[in-house]
């Protein structure tokens, strides 16, 4: 895997993990950080802006307790996948048939960055 396992062995401890994390993401094709104005201390959105194939879309929020705090947008038909394989639980329902849900604090981080590929994935298709 790619990224922040490094960064958790080499620097130690969750906050690393975090930034390790969050900088990987932002370092993904067309991923842009949104504002987010709600208080909530630690808590960042990201988003997919890809102007050639038309899509503005958020997929990502991350600083959410009490897991690692991951939560990501699918389709409600992977979203209920994902809860069927343990690895994910339903957060909120959203528009366009789409499920916000966060990883379950037993993942790994090897599923957790696959959560997070998927996400993207999803985004972008």
């Amino acid at each position: 895997m790619v990224w922040w396992n490094e960064a958790c062995r080499d620097a130690g401890g969750a906050d690393a993990c975090a930034r390790g994390l969050e900088a990987w993401i932002t370092s993904l094709p067309w991923v842009v950080e949104r504002p987010l104005n709600l208080g909530l201390r630690g808590v960042r959105m990201f988003a997919v802006d890809c102007e050639p194939l038309a899509i503005r879309r958020l997929w990502l929020v991350t600083g959410l307790p009490p897991t690692r705090g991951i939560a990501a947008v699918f389709p409600a038909r992977v979203a209920a996948e994902l809860e069927l394989a343990g690895l994910a639980r339903p957060v909120a329902t959203l528009p366009a048939g789409h499920v916000l849900v966060e990883e379950v604090a037993a993942v790994t981080c090897d599923d957790v960055e696959w959560l997070v590929l998927e996400a993207y994935h999803s985004a972008m298709s």
